[in-house]
């Protein structure tokens, strides 16, 4: 499969055609064992570690059988999310050095470096395999206390960090994640990290997880070094509606013109987590992914990716790509039928569809929606909602938002509550908005059966100067949004474009 000049309109990033050419991607969505108890040893954190790599061991051999060219493990899969202190995290560290600096082939080397055995077993998945891996595990570098003001009182960094590992095995990237969630065992770095590494079938830039929702450093990975596919380990636990793992990874390929390799850890000894989700997303929408609700169990996924060639010209942080001009304006909702309600903590300004088919237009601090719907009778009532501020629950970041949505009952404060069923079908909906950022993505959710949810496939939908028109004519529709993030309103370093 391949693209024929497709256009991402935050960007203006062209994708020249590659006449079909793909690689095989895969990753893998890990049930991670977690320490019962935090290790007092590194030989006790060794062996708890090791219950999750032969896990690791076994996917890699899979994967190297299905003639998978680049495998992604989660985040967190080797000791699980709940080691809170630094001190409780100490004894699973390992001290990585610097790929730029030194030449390294762990499996090949094995005692080069003290405390390495994360890595060589990493490195000799990869070389058994021939496959590229890219793995988290935690890193630790010494610092000088009383002297670098960013320095711990014990006297090291701690990193939360991606490391990559070529078909023979050499050691070729690492990246400390800089946008943390709730991490205290980790540093962030002082300054952004920009790490990318080249192969035959495109430009991998890395990040983890959180890294995804700010500018530094995936914006400026695509923007500034043109990478074409994007690792994105994940531990991320959902935010319904609109923070879905899958889907937000799906919009954000879609948006931003990017493959998207993600890979989510599960966690089976919590029967309410909603930690879930992993799956391979292109420019197009979702190559192939999981979302499994249900059962405790891991998943490979695998998936021939389209190879990108990028030529990106930037857009300033300030312009709005998509056409909305006097006559979307013309459907204003007159303010006695709109209402407010919250979702997700923001209040949004909501007006509700009436009839089966219509235009809408609502506006939020002088941002403003436009919708055009066509849908079939049905029970279940839908909003049109337009948002424009500082979104703080998860951030704080600025975001504006267009969204149609199933409220949950027939009381506009219902509009905004996570839905776990959706029974109504549309022909079509156009959404578009005045937006002051081009940094803009897609998304669709559909109601799937189980209570279980879906991403609309490739196909359903188109995204463009026109803004997003889709359907949802197989699955009910949950929701259908665009949202922009304005950085420069919450990162300074995107101020001039």
């Amino acid at each position: 499969m391949g693209f024929n000049w497709l256009l991402s309109i935050g960007l203006l990033a062209i994708i020249v055609p590659t006449d079909g050419a793909t690689y095989r991607a895969a990753v893998y969505e890990h049930p991670v064992i977690p320490p019962k108890f935090p290790a007092i040893s590194r030989k006790m954190a060794l062996a708890q570690m090791s219950l999750n790599l032969k896990a690791y061991a076994a996917r890699a051999m899979q994967a190297g059988q299905k003639n998978v060219d680049i495998l992604v493990f989660p985040e967190d899969g080797l000791y699980g999310w709940e080691l809170k202190t630094r001190e409780k995290m100490f004894h699973y560290l390992e001290p990585i050095p610097d790929p730029k600096l030194v030449q390294w082939n762990p499996c090949m080397e094995p005692m080069r470096f003290p405390q390495d055995e994360i890595q060589v077993a990493l490195s000799c998945m990869a070389k058994r395999n021939n496959l590229y891996i890219a793995a988290v595990m935690a890193d630790v570098q010494k610092c000088l206390y009383g002297i670098d003001p960013n320095c711990h009182k014990n006297g090291l960094y701690q990193y939360n960090t991606l490391v990559v590992y070529d078909r023979k095995g050499y050691f070729i990237a690492k990246y400390h994640k800089q946008n943390r969630y709730d991490e205290p065992q980790f540093n962030a770095p002082t300054h952004p990290e920009y790490i990318w590494f080249d192969t035959e079938f495109g430009r991998f830039g890395l990040v983890i997880c959180n890294d995804i929702m700010f500018y530094d450093p995936i914006m400026e990975l695509i923007r500034d070094h043109n990478v074409t596919d994007i690792i994105m380990p994940l531990a991320w636990p959902d935010s319904l509606p609109l923070y879905m793992s899958v889907a937000y990874m799906s919009s954000f390929a879609v948006g931003h013109t990017v493959n998207v390799l993600a890979a989510g850890i599960k966690e089976p000894h919590k029967p309410q987590s909603t930690v879930r989700g992993s799956g391979l997303f292109t420019p197009l929408g979702p190559q192939k992914y999981v979302y499994d609700i249900y059962t405790p169990h891991g998943h490979l996924v695998v998936a021939d990716m389209p190879i990108n060639i990028r030529k990106t010209v930037k857009l300033p942080c300030d312009v709005n790509p998509i056409h909305f001009g006097p006559e979307h304006m013309k459907a204003l909702v007159p303010p006695i039928a709109e209402f407010k309600s919250q979702l997700l903590g923001d209040w949004v300004t909501f007006a509700f569809l009436k009839g089966t088919e219509g235009k809408m237009t609502v506006c939020n601090n002088g941002f403003c929606c436009y919708l055009q719907y066509k849908k079939e009778y049905s029970y279940d009532r839908y909003a049109f909602g337009a948002y424009s501020g500082l979104h703080k629950a998860y951030g704080p970041f600025y975001n504006q938002i267009c969204v149609l949505i199933k409220c949950k009952g027939i009381h506009p404060h219902t509009c905004g509550t996570y839905v776990y069923k959706a029974h109504t079908r549309f022909e079509e909906f156009h959404i578009k908005g005045n937006f002051s950022s081009p940094f803009i993505q897609p998304q669709i959710l559909l109601s799937a059966p189980n209570y279980n949810r879906a991403i609309a496939p490739i196909g359903t939908f188109t995204y463009d100067s026109e803004g997003l028109i889709g359907s949802a004519k197989v699955k009910p529709l949950m929701h259908a949004a665009l949202f922009a993030r304005v950085y420069r309103k919450d990162c300074m370093t995107c101020l001039y474009g």
